[in-house]
């Protein structure tokens, strides 16, 4: 059975699969568009958290606090169904329940 870390991490390299993709499809469809620095940022936010969840450095939610991601990619996403925010989404809510 995986312990929590594990499964934090996995939810976490899938939100990043997502933005990836997401990124590729901008430089295609959109090269040079604001959305592809954002989507940067939350790639390495993504992957700080996984470090830190790693290392033993993540701060315990506590049930009280979040990591910032689901905010920060609604306030620029479209739209608001995207996978990524769902992704997200899903990472605050493990977060929150079991770390």
């Amino acid at each position: 059975m995986e312990n929590k870390t594990e499964t934090f991490v996995k939810l976490i390299d899938q939100a990043v699969e997502t933005a990836e993709q997401m990124r590729q499809q901008q430089q295609v469809q959109q090269p040079g568009s604001g959305q592809q620095e954002r989507l940067n940022s939350v790639i390495n936010a993504l992957q700080s958290i996984k470090t830190n969840a790693q290392s033993g450095k993540l701060e315990p939610s506590g049930g009280n606090l979040t990591l910032g991601l689901a905010r920060e990619v609604a306030d620029w996403i479209e739209p608001l169904d995207s996978p990524l925010l769902k992704a997200v989404g899903e990472i605050e809510q493990y977060y929150q329940k079991h770390l």
